[in-house]
């Protein structure tokens, strides 16, 4: 093969290899893609969507069971106790008799003071008569009428006193104490027994001045006594002016006794009505302390991220808690509030076992 064949055949070759390769520059570049990560699940959390309502307040204070009246019955007059009419227990209707004390020689005062009066009314019409023939002067006229109203006074004195040997009871009520017996002397003023009337009972109680301005009379009460029993009553009273120790003030509720229960003295808790508060009723269950130590909630806010917010609580029930510090439309995490974060979106979940009891328990409450 002669030189000018060779130098062709490369040159032929060369010309081939430059072509190849100005063809594998014009294809794109074959990219490596990383495989991609997937999207991170949101938490999910169980919400109830809580509406305000208007809830009553109450005052809670510890108070005592008292009669509605209470007095002790004394003697108006020296004398011996001659008969003894009722028992400790005896329930007595107004007027009946307690006891007889002797009249002795009240009887015989009774007629000397008779024939006194006489006496004087006769010397009386005897002055006038004369004055009225000029033989008598009016100053013994006067002196007559004088000596008759000191013998009516006299009269009417000893009258009063046969009329209290008979002791007997103002008003109607139970003899809670007897303290004399048969032949007892005694002297005016002595205590005889007490008296009390159970018709109605009264429950005191000492309210705090922060609290007082809450209260109206006439307000209907529940009152719970230490017996495990429960009345209803109406507040009666409200002191005027605080106690000067303990700056509380006295409150009475009255109550009916018809049928004379022996709760007198009993302890009592006394529940009042103390105006009404926006609130929401939710289970304990969505209550948490903060770092601070306070009470709070987490909600889940428009944007599906966690929030929370300090809250108090008004009153309690058997349905839950009724707290303050919410808007009046809150969306509340009830399950799985302890397992988000501040800020963090979470997949709200609709708790509608609790939402259907919370809807059930306000409309009982309503009713």
């Amino acid at each position: 093969m002669n030189r000018s064949v060779i130098m062709a055949v490369v040159v032929a070759l060369l010309m081939t290899a430059w072509m190849a390769s100005g063809m594998q520059d014009d294809k794109a570049p074959v990219q490596v893609s990383e495989p991609s990560s997937q999207a991170k699940p949101l938490m999910k959390v169980k919400v109830i969507d809580s509406s305000a309502r208007k809830v009553q307040q109450f005052v809670r204070v510890q108070g005592q069971v008292e009669a509605n009246r209470t007095i002790e019955l004394r003697a108006e007059i020296d004398g011996r106790v001659e008969a003894l009419s009722a028992d400790e227990g005896q329930r007595l209707q107004a007027g009946d008799p307690l006891l007889q004390i002797s009249a002795d020689f009240r009887a015989a005062q009774l007629a000397e003071a008779q024939a006194l009066l006489k006496q004087r009314k006769s010397d009386l019409a005897a002055s006038i008569n004369l004055k009225n023939k000029g033989l008598q002067s009016e100053n013994k006229v006067f002196a007559d009428q004088a000596g008759v109203e000191a013998a009516q006074a006299q009269l009417a004195r000893i009258e009063h006193e046969l009329g209290e040997t008979q002791v007997t009871v103002p008003f109607t009520g139970v003899l809670n104490r007897r303290l004399v017996e048969l032949g007892d002397y005694l002297q005016a003023g002595d205590v005889l027994g007490e008296l009390v009337d159970d018709d109605t009972v009264k429950i005191t109680g000492q309210v705090p001045q922060h609290s007082v301005g809450q209260l109206e009379e006439n307000q209907p009460v529940d009152v719970a006594l230490s017996n495990g029993s429960t009345l209803t009553g109406r507040l009666n009273f409200i002191a005027p002016v605080a106690d000067p120790v303990t700056r509380s003030y006295r409150v009475e509720v009255q109550i009916p006794n018809p049928q004379h229960q022996r709760i007198i003295g009993l302890s009592a808790t006394l529940k009042l009505p103390a105006g009404e508060q926006s609130g929401h009723l939710l289970p304990g269950s969505v209550l948490g302390l903060n770092e601070a130590g306070n009470l709070q909630v987490r909600l889940v806010d428009a944007q599906n991220r966690v929030s929370e917010t300090v809250v108090e609580i008004i009153r309690t029930d058997s349905n839950g808690f009724w707290l303050s510090g919410l808007n009046d439309e809150a969306r509340v995490i009830t399950i799985g509030q302890d397992f988000v974060a501040v800020g963090e979106e979470v997949e709200p979940v609709s708790d509608t076992e609790l939402m259907s009891k919370q809807v059930s328990n306000l409309s009982l409450q309503e009713n």
